[in-house]
């Protein structure tokens, strides 16, 4: 085993940031990439690869592997799909060479900027995702990761000759650009190609899906009988029936304005084409429930300003049985809403329109890092946790490095790069969420202790450490240190902005009475670049001093990436 091991790390020291073509995201079409086949015709500049690797400085030559899922170009033409489109949605995963430079092409001839923009300081014409405008922040990825790009697209606009419009940009999880109206010379009544093209560098794209945009209906709501409840608006069973009856459409107004009820509804849900759809419930009121022959597709709880949840349910041309149960809160105006879409059908309403009244106006309230950093105490809910983080805080940097620390945990949980931090669910009224939200490009970095005391580097990392928090000091430069108890050691851990790159440095006084180690990071696959250079997933890199003897160990489903510390030790995160 051990043997075994030793093969696969010089493999991937010899061929950095491997990766293997994938599956397309969601309800997306793939655009098929065995050949340049889905292509009207292929050119020395472009060709189709089994996987790539990119170092991120470029201090490596890029190496690719026979195969198919990879496109990748090179300066040249341009490459132009066969595929020919109006309105659509677009979605794919590139990855770019250091100081690449391209565009994707739209049906209309717009383009959109794809570039080696991560450490550019604001946003301007040189920033992945400007077209014609600036994007509201600079989310692109350093090299050799995998980026997302996401769009919703309209070839033509009503009532306005000649113009398209960019109905949202999405890069790498982070909405840069929404409802921009875009000039077009490109007859809309006739499908246009998609294109790509490379100026500098490499350009590699995987995953590309397309979904083309009808307006046709294939689901409706038929039958439709409710019954309307009087019990409080947070009973869990509910008797008290106030009236009933038959309706045409969903709507929350047959309720005929009380304070507060229950409302459910019963019908038949007529599909005409057979697949995946996809359920959002728009609402306010106290929870919300949604079933199809039976089955929960859409449970959600407490919806304060029109939150949105979705669901997905696979469903055979048909009828099939519809339920739905709304509360109301007796001190919130009643919003009621339910949107379908399906792949190549643009999203429509089951719910008439008047149900779903104008929300109350939401300022957005943020916090941004002037002359010194920003400190934040909040909840903070992780991905795939159904409690909150209740001791957080979040340190923001002038210079766009951000994070958040567990002070119970003693866990560095994420970071991001770009604007600070979403407030509003903490200062707006009451705040009852109490939610801090990252305003830039995220990276979970890991639910679990940063610290541990361990017998040796194979003992297995604890989901909470024996670890004490003693507070924080805050040094010349306004970030904060802070102070742990391990035993008899005393650990102080600084996260400060190094410019292009998140530093972190512990000191370690005392001694532990087993040896102190950080977990530095865990992922799904975590690749030794180079000596002291570690790229985590698709999500971020670490660099560690060459000096220093790491650990890449299993541990379950994952790997973690584990160091002795001792005296001081650094590192550096960046993405």
């Amino acid at each position: 085993m051990l043997h075994f091991f030793r093969k696969v790390s010089l493999l991937l020291l010899a061929c950095p940031a491997l990766v293997l073509g994938q599956g397309t995201k969601g309800n997306y079409t793939p655009l098929p990439l065995k050949d340049l086949s889905a292509f009207e015709s292929g050119s020395p500049n472009w060709t189709v690869q089994g996987n790539i690797a990119i170092h991120p400085a470029g201090s490596a030559k890029i190496k690719t592997q026979s195969g198919e899922g990879i496109l990748v170009g090179s300066p040249g033409k341009p490459i132009v799909t066969k595929l020919k489109a109006n309105d659509l949605r677009f979605y794919a995963e590139f990855n770019l060479s250091p100081g690449a430079e391209g565009n994707l092409i739209l049906p209309g001839g717009q383009k959109v900027r794809l570039s080696d923009s991560s450490k550019q300081k604001g946003q301007g014409t040189q920033t992945s995702g400007y077209v014609g405008q600036f994007p509201t922040q600079n989310a692109a990825k350093a090299p050799g990761l995998w980026q997302t790009i996401e769009l919703a697209y309209d070839a033509s606009v009503p009532n306005l000759a000649g113009s398209a419009r960019l109905n949202s940009l999405s890069l790498n999880g982070v909405t840069v650009l929404e409802t921009i109206y875009l000039p077009s010379s490109k007859s809309p009544a006739e499908g246009q190609s998609i294109a790509m093209e490379v100026t500098k560098g490499t350009i590699a794209f995987r995953n590309v899906g397309y979904q083309l945009l009808a307006s046709r209906k294939p689901l409706t709501l038929t039958s439709l009988n409710y019954k309307v409840y009087s019990d409080k608006w947070d009973s869990k069973e509910y008797s008290k029936l106030d009236h009933e009856g038959t309706s045409g459409v969903l709507t929350q107004e047959v309720t005929n304005g009380m304070r507060e009820f229950h409302l459910v509804y019963e019908g038949d849900m007529e599909v005409n084409e057979a697949g995946d759809y996809i359920f959002t419930s728009i609402y306010s009121g106290p929870m919300l429930d949604m079933e199809i022959d039976g089955k929960s597709v859409l449970t959600s709880g407490e919806a304060t300003s029109q939150e949105s949840h979705q669901g997905t349910a696979n469903l055979t041309q048909g009828k099939h049985k519809f339920k739905l149960h709304y509360s109301r809160f007796p001190w919130r105006q009643p919003a009621l809403g339910l949107r379908v879409e399906k792949a190549g059908i643009r999203p429509y309403d089951l719910h008439t329109l008047s149900s779903l009244p104008e929300p109350e106006p939401k300022p957005y309230i943020s916090v941004t890092p002037d002359m010194r950093p920003e400190m934040v105490r909040s909840f903070i809910q992780i991905d795939g946790e159904k409690m909150k983080r209740t001791h957080c805080i979040s340190v923001g940097s002038p210079d766009g490095w951000n994070y958040t620390v567990d002070l119970n945990r003693g866990a560095l949980i994420q970071a991001w790069r770009g604007q600070f931090a979403d407030v509003t669910e903490m200062w707006y009224e009451r705040g009852e969420p109490q939610l801090l939200f990252p305003a830039g490009l995220k990276v979970h970095v890991s639910g679990r202790s940063s610290l541990a005391s361990l017998e040796n580097s194979k003992a297995a990392w604890p989901d909470s450490s024996n670890i004490n928090y003693l507070g924080y000091n805050i040094n010349a430069q306004g970030y904060p240190v802070f102070r742990y108890a391990l035993g008899a050691a005393t650990v102080s851990d600084q996260l400060v902005s190094a410019g292009n790159s998140l530093s972190r440095t512990f000191q370690v006084q005392g001694n532990a009475a087993s040896p102190l180690f950080a977990l530095v990071a865990s992922g799904k696959q975590i690749i030794e670049v180079e000596k002291g250079l570690y790229q985590i997933d698709d999500r971020f890199y670490v660099q560690l001093d060459k000096k220093y003897k790491p650990t890449i160990r299993p541990a379950g489903e994952v790997q973690e990436l584990i160091l002795p510390v001792s005296g001081t030790t650094s590192y550096s995160m960046f993405w």
